[in-house]
This record gives C-alpha cells, sequence and structure tokens, in this order.
C-alpha cells in the first residue's frame, strides 16, 4: 500500500515537472518570436 502511494507521489512530482519545464518553454518562444521597438540614440564623439 505504501509502495503505491509513494509511486503515485512520484509520478505526480515527474507530471507536474514537465508541465513546468512545457509551460516555460512556450513562454520562451512567445517572447523570442514578439519584436520591441527600440530607440537608437545618435552618438556624439566629442572629438570627431
Amino acid at each position: 500500500m505504501a509502495q503505491i502511494i509513494l509511486n503515485s507521489a512520484a509520478a505526480i512530482l515527474i507530471a507536474s515537472a514537465f508541465i513546468t519545464i512545457a509551460t516555460a518553454a512556450l513562454r520562451m518562444q512567445n517572447q523570442a518570436i514578439r519584436k520591441v521597438p527600440v530607440k537608437v540614440r545618435n552618438r556624439h564623439y566629442p572629438n570627431g
């Protein structure tokens, strides 16, 4: 009986870790696709 409970707990932990990794990977993929507009300042060279 105790072994069944331990195996179930281990399976739940593995499944939750997999879901966490999958959601994190999907979030990173969405951020990589998104382009953010960036303002580029003109460089002022004091001696040039």
